[in-house]
């Protein structure tokens, strides 16, 4: 077992701001015959918990297809891994400068490097990935679309930003943005609604990559795996045992998943297995375990718009409830319980909201100041059938809950179905189980990322929370040009959020990951996906 200290991991994030200024289903078993990795094996088996729904750059939304992303792909940003932190360096960029207004963003691009057709990568290849991305305007287009005023390559090595506003966040948005070989969509666009763009390219990307990065797609069945290969030409380069060859499988079967590793046919697993079966794979010969403190957010979004958590006080009855004990320790295990949307080892996390307890007496008392009270109250509850550990949960809220007079409908799914049931309120279950992680290096992206309005729609915002003075904090906290500004509005923001029980905050986990001895060069990073970056990897 390994585990890393978090000292350096959010160090320069608040820094880079004010310089800027800041689906899961069932799959089968891999086929016995496909090769496997392990020490001298010729492709490097890793096992994902859920299908990747899309590898657009433009439409990706959730950890596997990050993944996907960030091994065809390179981002404008990247984390700053080599010294262990998440504060966003240059990646594609080379380097940039904000003017004084701090709404205009500079930016310079590295020479030398080529997209896999053989295309050179220019500053017109980013400034068509912003456009596509906000024309398209899904995925990750909220980051930007309400900000942006214009983007323009105003030579070959340079791209201009133009916000409307200032943005505390925007270098850290970034590492978002991965870069499209902008001619090999031109040259296979077909008829659409974006004009002169067609389609924007959007049916031959959903089937092949159009990236610069490490690895080329050479086969995804979307039910079952991707297989990546080399990009021999990749502008960083390559050495002695890294991972030429990778499958990427899914498989949710939490005991095939650990069988495999065992006995080698997996070379690293996701991290979305039971405690317990870490705690199991820990005492394994040739297996690695590693526990990371994390800024992920283990919470249960009740929705605000149903019948009946539509009521404050029966939302503040179900979070009062739960017992949080249980929880953390016998289902979690070994995590920190949650204060609120954002992770407490965040900066800008507000020190004026706190970790709940269970009280069944004051949980009563709410449930008798509701608008339902006297009445009999069942709320459905969403999770992930074939998660073991979500699983516990639906069992640990149908016990609790019962013991205040509310029932519990489960709702075993998929990860496609809790996708398509986040889209609105009406598909959106009353209580609905969620781990969320980062999505970029900043308190933004827990506080404006699930609570402003215009999230709505995704997975992370299934609360449907909506306040217009919230809203608004938010927007001026994102303009604010001194790091004291900002985070007294990310708290204000914060506070006025969690007094309106919009979900079960209960804990911020620990990552936990494991592989294969034989693997080398595993380093946590903390953002959604960017765990799994396959070039850092080699065998021995």
């Amino acid at each position: 077992m390994k585990k890393k200290k978090i000292s350096k991991l959010f160090a320069g994030i608040l820094v880079s701001a004010l310089l800027a200024a800041c689906g899961s289903s069932a799959a089968e078993t891999p086929d016995p015959q496909a090769a496997v990795s392990g020490a001298g094996k010729e492709v490097f088996q890793y096992i994902a918990q859920q299908l990747v729904g899309t590898i657009d750059p433009a439409q990706i939304k959730d950890e596997t297809e990050v993944i996907a992303a960030i091994n065809l792909y390179d981002p404008l940003f990247y984390p700053d891994v080599e010294n262990s932190s998440m504060s966003p360096v240059p990646f594609v960029a080379e380097s940039y400068k904000v003017d004084d207004t701090a709404k205009i963003y500079t930016i310079t691009i590295r020479d030398g490097i080529k997209f896999q057709s053989g295309n050179q990568l220019t500053a017109e290849d980013v400034a068509y990935t912003m456009e596509r991305m906000i024309a398209i305007n899904k995925g990750n287009a909220w980051l930007w679309s309400d900000v942006l005023e214009k983007v323009e390559a105003t030579d070959e090595k340079t791209v201009e930003f133009t916000l409307n506003n200032p943005y505390a966040p925007f270098i850290s948005t970034l590492t978002q943005l991965f870069i499209i070989d902008s001619q090999l969509l031109k040259d296979n666009q077909a008829e659409g609604e974006f004009g002169d763009q067609g389609d924007f390219g959007m049916a031959y990307i959903a089937e092949n990559s159009a990236g610069s990065g490490p690895y080329k797609l050479v086969n995804w069945d979307r039910q079952s795996f991707l297989e990546f290969e080399a990009f021999e030409d990749y502008w960083r380069g390559w050495k002695e045992g890294q991972l030429k060859k990778v499958k990427m499988l899914t498989i949710t079967e939490e005991s095939t998943v650990k069988t495999l590793l065992v006995s080698g046919e997996a070379d690293m697993i996701h991290q979305w297995l039971s405690v317990s079966a870490y705690e199991e794979l820990k005492g394994q010969s040739g297996v690695v375990v590693e526990e990371d403190p994390s800024a992920k957010l283990q919470y249960f979004p009740m929705n605000m718009q149903k019948a009946p958590t539509d009521d404050k006080n029966v939302r503040k009855a179900i979070a009062l409830a739960i017992d949080y004990t249980t929880a953390l320790e016998d289902i979690l295990g070994n995590s920190a319980a949650a204060a609120g949307a954002v992770p407490v080892i965040v900066p800008g996390a507000s020190k004026a909201v706190l970790p709940v307890s269970q009280d069944l007496e004051a949980a009563k008392a709410a449930l008798a100041k509701s608008g339902y009270a006297g009445q009999p109250i069942k709320v459905s509850f969403m999770y992930l059938g074939d998660t073991a550990q979500q699983r516990q949960f639906a069992q640990l809220f149908a016990a609790n809950l019962a013991e205040i007079g509310i029932e519990v409908e489960q709702t075993p799914v998929n990860w496609a179905q809790v996708a398509e049931a986040a889209v609105s309120p009406e598909t959106t279950a009353n209580i609905t189980v969620i781990s969320d992680s980062l999505k970029y290096p900043h308190v933004d992206s827990h506080t404006y990322g699930i609570y402003h309005s215009s999230a709505k729609g995704s997975y992370r915002t299934m609360s449907w929370f909506s306040d217009p003075v919230v809203d608004e904090i938010l927007v001026n906290a994102r303009k604010a040009a001194t790091e004291e500004e900002q985070m007294a509005l990310y708290e204000e923001s914060q506070n006025l959020v969690t007094a309106e029980y919009p979900a079960i905050y209960m804990a911020n986990p620990t990552h936990y990951i494991a592989y294969g001895d034989h693997v080398e060069g595993y380093e946590f990073v903390g953002l959604m996906g960017y765990d799994v970056a396959f070039y850092s990897l080699s065998v021995k």
